[in-house]
Order: structure tokens, then sequence, then C-alpha cells
């Protein structure tokens, strides 16, 4: 499901990413590791959480085909991210990018909506139906292949250079070369 939001740019995204880096202490040109980060998020922003849930349980409170997800915190102000353990494990134990990405995806979430990226309005709607620059899943995932690919530094890598050097999927990396 995804949910209209204020309207943003890939340019802007791309400046944003270099803060989000900051914030959890990378710079500019080194691999962004969203494990770090995850351990990092209560301190970078007050009231925000992670759990990691077992797939069993997971499934019960989120569709089949959802890997994570990012909620609000009612009780205090912050947000909550509830990770499959299939996930967090993939992404801890073998470095799977497409997991890392995941992990980041939802990281992101939590920086644009602290921001003020929230929904404008209660409505759901499914994915590609809302304009890519007003479209609060599509922002998430642009600003975390900017976090965890930097346009500076990638430029002139193939693929297989991004995939080996920043951990990332081969989605990542596709999508990184398009941008050039």
């Amino acid at each position: 499901m995804d949910y209209k939001t204020k309207p943003t740019s890939r340019k802007i995204l791309r400046n944003n990413a270099k803060i989000f880096r900051q914030l959890f202490g990378f710079n500019e040109t080194e691999p962004f590791d969203p494990l770090i980060a995850l351990e990092k998020l209560s301190d970078v922003f007050t009231g925000c959480t992670y759990q990691i849930i077992d797939d069993d349980e997971f499934d019960r409170n989120a569709s089949k085909n959802e890997m994570s997800f990012c909620v609000q915190n009612y009780e205090c102000e912050g947000y909550s991210i509830y990770i499959r353990e299939s996930v967090y494990t993939a992404a801890y134990r073998y470095k799977d990018g497409a997991k890392l990405g995941f992990i980041c995806h939802e990281l992101c979430h939590v920086y644009l909506l602290s921001l003020g990226f929230s929904p404008l309005s209660s409505q759901g709607y499914p994915e590609n139906v809302i304009p890519a620059y007003c479209s609060m899943e599509w922002q998430a995932k642009a600003l975390s292949g900017e976090v965890m690919l930097p346009y500076e530094a990638t430029i002139g890598m193939t693929a297989e250079e991004m995939i080996n050097e920043y951990q990332v999927s081969r989605g990542f990396a596709d999508t990184r070369l398009r941008l050039e």
C-alpha cells in the first residue's frame, strides 16, 4: 500500500542522502551498513525502535510478500520498524544486498517522516497509482538507493563493481546505472 505525500525530486533526495549518512556516522563515499544504522536508530531518532519478528508471527501481522514495515508509535513520538527474521538473518549472515536494501528502505521512511513527508490522507493506494514524486514508497526507495550507492562515488562504476563494493542488489545497481 502506498500513500500520497508532499512532492520531492531525486535531486533533493540525493542531497538528503548525504545528511542521512552523516546522521548515522557514515561519510559520503564509504559503504552504508543498514544493520549498524539500525542499532543507532533510537539514538538518531528519539522514540524510534525496531523489532525482528519470527516469520510466522510476521505473516500474521503483514502480507506474505512484505519483508519489513514501519508504523507510527502511538505511545510515544517516533516510529517502529518491524523486520521479518529471515530478512534480518540474510542481511546479517550473508550481507544479502536485497535484504540490506529492505532495511535501509524502512530507515529512510523514518527519516522522511521526520522531515514531514507524512501521508496527506489516510487513504492508501495500490503501488504505481500515485505519481512517483508524491509517493511515499517511491521516495523511500529512491532515498535508500541514494544512501546505499552514493552518486558521486559510483560515477563510472559497473553494476558488478557497485554490488561488490557497496553490497547492494542487482536491482539497486541497475537503477543507479540508469540515472547516469
